[in-house]
């Protein structure tokens, strides 16, 4: 889906103007879509989260404790499936699903958060089905749906897959949270009107 990296955005914006809007608990750095890119470093690889832009510019988006929640998102796969109707004339309907994890560090001290609560807050603020007015400047988009799926809070696991590091160099603190919180975007389209360069 061309348009992944804009719904990630509405969904940034969605938590930004909602459920984290305030200040003062909630001083956060909402990225985008990110990669494990991976790193030789000291004779030895890990993995770097990277926010990576079509100019070939890349950025951090890994935790930062400047601030009290730090989130990015990956996109884990996709999947085209049959869609539940076709819409006008001829067989142009499509249906994309893809399979996406928003990592997320937060200071339950500043946040004032246990890990349940503040995943209850951020899935209760993603799952949605976007209204046309957020989707109407993206040509051949019929639809989006954004399901969540469950939350894992084994934050030693997600250190290991996202930064290929040894449990041993684990540097979250006990009043710090790291969870990842997987979700579904469902996105139907007309496979004739998608640009082939949305950012041209």
């Amino acid at each position: 889906m061309p348009y992944i990296n804009e719904i990630v955005s509405i969904i940034n914006t969605t938590l930004a103007n909602g459920k984290l809007s305030d200040g003062t608990r909630f001083v956060k750095q909402l990225n985008g879509l990110a990669e494990t890119l991976p790193r030789n470093y000291n004779q030895s690889q890990d993995g770097i989260p990277t926010l990576v832009d079509t100019n070939g510019g890349t950025m951090f988006s890994g935790f930062n404790d400047a601030y009290s929640i730090t989130i990015y998102h990956r996109c884990l796969s996709t999947n085209i499936i049959d869609p539940a109707v076709q819409f006008g004339d001829g067989n142009n309907a499509a249906r994309e699903e893809a399979s996406m994890r928003m990592i997320v560090w937060a200071d339950r001290v500043r946040t004032k958060l246990q890990p349940q609560q503040l995943s209850f807050l951020l899935t209760s603020a993603v799952q949605q089905q976007l209204a046309y007015s957020q989707i109407s400047t993206y040509p051949g988009l019929y639809g989006v749906t954004i399901e969540a799926d469950r939350t894992n809070y084994d934050g030693v696991a997600i250190w290991q897959q996202e930064y290929k590091l040894p449990a041993a160099a684990y540097p979250v603190h006990p009043s710090h949270i790291y969870m990842a919180l997987d979700y579904t975007i469902v996105t139907d389209y007309d496979v004739t009107c998608i640009s082939d360069c949305p950012t041209c």
